[in-house]
Formats: C-alpha cells, sequence, structure tokens
C-alpha cells in the first residue's frame, strides 16, 4: 500500500506545485516540470510513493497542447524519474471541470482539459494507474438528465482521455452507488472516497461492500487507488465567541490514525489499493500516519510502501 496526498508541500514550503505566473508574465509547463522534479526528490528523500500532481502543471493557455510539444524532452525526463523513485503520479480534475453541466462552453471547456492532462501524462510515458480523478458534478435540477448528458459527453471523449478517467463519489450529489453504475456503463474504473461516503449514501450500502465494488472495478494490473480523510472535528478560530463548529464534510489536518486502521483491517486487504490522504496537512499528515502505524499496527505499517 502507497500513502500519498495532494499539491502543496507543507514539509518544504518553498517548493512550488506549478508555475503561478498570470498570462501576462508567460507561465510555461518548462517551469512548473522543473518545480515537480524537485518535488518527486522530496518524495523520495521522505519515502512518500504517491502524489496528485496539479492540474495548472499545464498553464491555462489558448494553445496549451504546444507547450507539451515543446517540452517532450523534460516531460520524459521527469516521467522516468517517477518510474525510478516508484513514485505514482495521479490527478485530480478541477472543481468547474465538468461533462454533467447544461452550459456547452463549460463542458467544452472540460472536455479540453481532460484530453491536455491525459497528453500530459503520456508524454511523461506514465503508466496506466496514473489516473484523472473526475467528479460526476452538478444534479442541475434534473439529475437524470444530468446523468445522461455525463455518459453522453463521456462516451464523446478520445480514446487518450478516456483511458485515463476514473470516477469519485462526492459528499452531496452522487453518491458511491451512483457513481458505480455511471462507471460500470462507461467502463471506467471508481475511487471510493470515504469521508465522502460516511456524509452521503442515501442508498444505506455496506462500507465493506462499497470497497468490494471499487476495488473490482479496476482492471487486472492496476492497482486501486481510495480517498481517505478524517472529518475536521476541532473549533475554528483563535476565541470560542468567534469560533463555529465544523461540517463533517470538512477534512481535518492530519488522519486518526485508529480510524484509518480500523478501515484497512475491516474493509481492505493489505496490498490491494494505494490510499491518497485528503489530510490539510498534506504531506506531514502521511508522514504522522507512518509513524502512528509503526507504533499502533506494525503488522500493517510493514506493508506500507
Amino acid at each position: 500500500m502507497r500513502i500519498g496526498f495532494p499539491g502543496r508541500i507543507f514539509g518544504r514550503p518553498r517548493l512550488k506545485t506549478h508555475d503561478g505566473r498570470r498570462p501576462p508574465q508567460q507561465p510555461h509547463l518548462s517551469v512548473s516540470l522543473l518545480y515537480l522534479r524537485d518535488i518527486l526528490e522530496y518524495l523520495h528523500q521522505q519515502d512518500i510513493r504517491l502524489y496528485r500532481m496539479s492540474p495548472y502543471l499545464v498553464p491555462p493557455t489558448s494553445a496549451p497542447e504546444g507547450q507539451i510539444a515543446e517540452c517532450q524532452a523534460v516531460l520524459a525526463f521527469v516521467g522516468e524519474l517517477a518510474g525510478r523513485y516508484r513514485i505514482r503520479l495521479t490527478m485530480h480534475a478541477l472543481a468547474y471541470t465538468t461533462l454533467s453541466t447544461p452550459d456547452e462552453q463549460l463542458a467544452e471547456r472540460g472536455r479540453r482539459e481532460l484530453i491536455c492532462w491525459s497528453r500530459l501524462m503520456d508524454a511523461m510515458g506514465l503508466p496506466a494507474d496514473a489516473v484523472i480523478v473526475l467528479h460526476v458534478g452538478g444534479v442541475y435540477e434534473d439529475k437524470d438528465a444530468s446523468k445522461a448528458r455525463f455518459l453522453r459527453r463521456l462516451e464523446a471523449l478520445p480514446e487518450v482521455a478516456r483511458r485515463r478517467l476514473a470516477l469519485e463519489n462526492d459528499d452531496a450529489s452522487y453518491s458511491f452507488a451512483d457513481v458505480h453504475q455511471l462507471a460500470a456503463r462507461a467502463g471506467l474504473p471508481v475511487v471510493l472516497d470515504y469521508l465522502h461516503f460516511l456524509n452521503h449514501n442515501p442508498e444505506d450500502l455496506p462500507l465493506t461492500e462499497a470497497v468490494h465494488l471499487a476495488l473490482a472495478s479496476w482492471p487486472a494490473g492496476v492497482r486501486p487507488k481510495m480517498h481517505f480523510s478524517s472529518p475536521r472535528t476541532e473549533l475554528k478560530g483563535a476565541a470560542l465567541a468567534g469560533a463555529w463548529p465544523p461540517h463533517w464534510t470538512e477534512h481535518a489536518d492530519f488522519v486518526n490514525p485508529f480510524e484509518f486502521i480500523r478501515f484497512c483491517e475491516s474493509c481492505l486487504a493489505v496490498g490491494e489499493a494505494d490510499m491518497m490522504l485528503e489530510a490539510r496537512a498534506r504531506d506531514l499528515a502521511v508522514l504522522r500516519l507512518k509513524a502512528d502505524l509503526q507504533r499502533f499496527a506494525p503488522a500493517l505499517a510493514r506493508n506500507v510502501e
């Protein structure tokens, strides 16, 4: 089992995830790839073997694929480095990347983004486990119509994009059962999000059954991936008068190790899936959880890469 995290590096704050300059300053993929190279070196030093790349690696330009063509050699180098360090790289579509919207322009934007990210991964030479995780999107007052639009646009995507996609359940609109049904029709794997499942499971599906269905949705030879986080329990605000209680959909800074151990022992055989921690402390949460596993579940810790 590999345990990883998305985005920002808290253990070394100077590391950037992408070229964040505004378009007038001509941001470029080549700069983002140098940042990614440095992140891979840090991950290797920390023995972290799973990482979610920024979807902003390719700057938002009118012709992003031109930058991919210009950076073929660097892309290949960074992809080879990830392979040498045994780091699984993935990506998560942006919140506005949606194929279920009734807005044709927004849907076309999402289509272009999915194709661009897929071609980026191909240019890096990443294996089939380098997936792009996608939510179904909004309900837009008619869930059935939104599902139909989503499937129609999904099926119209070119193969270069479709073969990188995995669908994820959300915490309010599309349950695991919804997403599993759509993924089965589209021939795509499912990323089970543990906290989203706890928040939105109107079908009252047992967690063990959801895990089994999620694992079975992945093709042979590709290790499944799941998302895990603990809900935030602490108050926000420095003083009680200015504080407010958490929403249970919010991610905690770190992961409750006992909750994670219980989930793994009850639902997941060792080595069946990689776990992306969606904790606010990012890499620090991964390092803390791995240390906690050494103390509280050494048998499980021995099987964590």
